[in-house]
C-alpha cells in the first residue's frame, strides 16, 4: 500500500511539473524519442554548425553539414513505419536574415531521403509581431492535420516555435540538442533530446565515377558588344543547371533526389576544375543561385530549393556566400541583365570577376537566348544557340567577355553521367 501512495505521489508531481513548464530534458537524452501515431508530432531541429561571423558565409560550415548527414540517417531511422504520417518538413529563417540558408540545409538531407519537399519560409522573431511563432503555432495547431512534422531554424527560432506550440518558454539548448514536442492538442510536451553525433570537420569524401566525354559540346560563339551596353568586362559565367530531380516525368517536389546528392557533394573538385582557368585556385568570386523562398507548381505548391542546394556544397567547402537572387527562378531576363548589365541592380559585382551560377536549365537557355538577341543584338546567333536537354545535368555553360565587353560561349561539363550515379543515397554514419 505504501508503494502504491509513493507512486500515486511520484506521478502527481511529475504531472505538476510536466504542467508547469510542459518542457523536459529526456533521461536518456540520446535514446530515440516515443512518436504517438494518433497524436501531433513536431521534431524541431536547430540549426547545425555555422562559420564564425567574420567568415560573412550564410551556409552551414563543413562541420554543419557533416552533422545535417548523419542526423538525416539518424531521423529516417527513427521514423521507420511511420512515413505516412510525416506531414511537412519546414524551414524557417527569421525575418531579418532570410537569405540565411543553414536551416534549410540541416534538414534537407533528411528530405531527400524521403522523396519529400522543404517549405521555406520566415516567421519573427519580434514578440507580439502577427508572423511571430506565438501567434503562428496556434494557427497552425488549427489548420493543419494531426501528424509528423519536422521544422528547423536557429536556436532562438525552434525555442520559439516550441513556445508557441506549448505556450510554455523552452530551455537553452546545448549543442546536439533537439526538441521533440508531442502529445495530444491543448496538452503538448516539448522534451529536449540530444542525437549525440560527433563533430567531423572535414569535406565528405565521395566516390565519382571516372571521366567520361562531355556529351554536348559546340564550337564557340562570339559576338561583339554593342554600343551603349554597360556591360562587364573581363567577366567569365559558369552556368550549372540544377542536380538530378526527377525520377519520373510526372515527379515533381522542388527538391533533388539521391542521384542528385551524390553530384551535389561530391562535384566540387570537378567544378573546380573547369573554373580553374580563370579561377585559378578553382574558387570563384562570387556563387549567384536563385531564392528557396521561391515556389514551384507541384501539389500544393513547393519551395523550389534545387538550384540552391546544387552549388551549396561548393559555397560550405569554401565557406562562401551564396548571393541570392532578388527575381524568381523563372525570369530569365533579370537573370542575364543581372549577370551581364552593369546597369542592372539585381547583383553588382565586380568587373573581372568568375561567378558559379545554378539555376534551372529551362531558364538558363532562355536567358542566353536573350543575352545574345536582346543585349547583345545578335538575334540570328540567338536563334541558332545550342539545346540543353532535359536529362543532362552534366554540362556547364561557360559565358565570358573580354576588355572591351564583347561575349563569348563555349562549354564543359563535370565529367559525371547520370547512369554512373547511384540510386541510393550516400550514407553517412558515426
Amino acid at each position: 500500500m505504501f508503494r502504491q501512495h509513493r507512486r500515486l505521489l511520484v506521478a502527481l508531481v511529475v504531472g505538476l511539473a510536466l504542467s508547469a513548464c510542459q518542457t523536459v530534458r529526456a533521461t536518456e537524452p540520446t535514446s530515440p524519442p516515443p512518436l504517438y501515431q494518433n497524436d501531433w508530432n513536431f521534431i524541431l531541429v536547430p540549426s547545425f554548425e555555422v562559420p564564425p561571423a567574420s567568415a560573412k558565409s550564410n551556409n552551414l560550415s563543413v562541420t554543419g553539414l557533416n552533422h545535417s548527414l548523419r542526423f538525416a540517417q539518424m531521423l529516417d531511422i527513427l521514423i521507420a513505419g511511420k512515413e505516412d504520417s510525416l506531414r511537412g518538413i519546414y524551414a524557417y529563417t527569421a525575418d531579418h536574415n532570410k537569405d540565411n540558408l543553414a536551416p534549410l540545409q540541416s534538414v534537407e538531407p533528411f528530405a531527400v531521403l524521403n522523396n519529400r519537399d522543404v517549405k521555406v519560409g520566415s516567421l519573427s522573431l519580434q514578440a507580439g509581431a502577427y508572423n511571430a511563432p506565438q501567434a503562428e503555432m496556434p494557427q497552425f495547431l488549427g489548420s493543419a492535420p494531426q501528424g509528423l512534422y519536422v521544422m528547423a531554424g536557429s536556436d532562438t527560432m525552434v525555442r520559439a516555435i516550441a513556445q508557441g506550440l506549448t505556450d510554455h518558454k523552452a530551455p537553452d539548448l546545448k549543442p546536439g540538442d533537439y526538441l521533440v514536442v508531442s502529445g495530444p492538442a491543448g496538452k503538448l510536451v516539448a522534451t529536449v533530446y540530444n542525437d549525440g553525433i560527433t563533430a567531423y570537420a572535414t569535406y565528405p569524401a565521395i566516390d565519382l565515377p571516372p571521366k567520361t566525354a562531355c556529351s554536348s559540346s559546340f564550337a564557340p560563339i562570339t559576338v561583339e558588344a554593342p554600343a551603349g551596353l554597360k556591360a562587364y568586362p573581363n567577366q567569365t559565367v559558369y552556368m550549372v543547371r540544377h542536380v538530378e530531380a526527377h525520377p519520373t516525368a510526372a515527379f515533381e517536389n522542388g527538391n533533388y533526389v539521391c542521384q542528385g546528392q551524390w553530384r551535389a557533394l561530391g562535384a566540387n573538385q570537378r567544378l573546380s576544375e573547369v573554373m580553374s582557368p580563370t579561377a585559378p585556385s578553382g574558387v570563384p568570386d562570387y556563387i549567384f543561385t536563385s531564392n528557396p523562398h521561391g515556389l514551384i507548381d507541384c501539389d500544393g505548391g513547393c519551395s523550389y530549393i534545387r538550384p540552391t542546394l546544387t552549388v551549396a556544397p561548393f559555397a560550405i567547402q569554401h565557406q562562401q556566400k551564396l548571393h541570392l537572387a532578388k527575381f524568381q527562378w523563372d525570369d530569365p531576363i533579370d537573370l542575364a541583365e543581372s549577370l551581364f548589365n552593369q546597369d542592372s541592380p539585381y547583383f553588382q559585382h565586380k568587373p573581372g570577376s568568375t561567378v558559379l551560377v545554378g539555376w534551372e536549365h529551362g531558364n538558363i537557355v532562355k536567358a542566353v537566348q536573350y543575352l545574345f538577341g536582346d543585349l547583345y543584338q545578335a538575334p540570328k546567333v540567338a536563334a541558332n544557340l545550342p539545346a540543353w536537354s532535359y536529362t543532362d545535368y552534366d554540362t556547364v555553360w561557360i559565358l565570358s567577355t573580354n576588355d572591351k565587353g564583347d561575349l563569348t560561349m563555349t562549354s564543359s561539363c563535370e565529367h559525371i553521367p547520370t547512369a554512373a550515379l547511384p540510386n541510393t543515397c550516400p550514407a553517412f554514419w558515426q
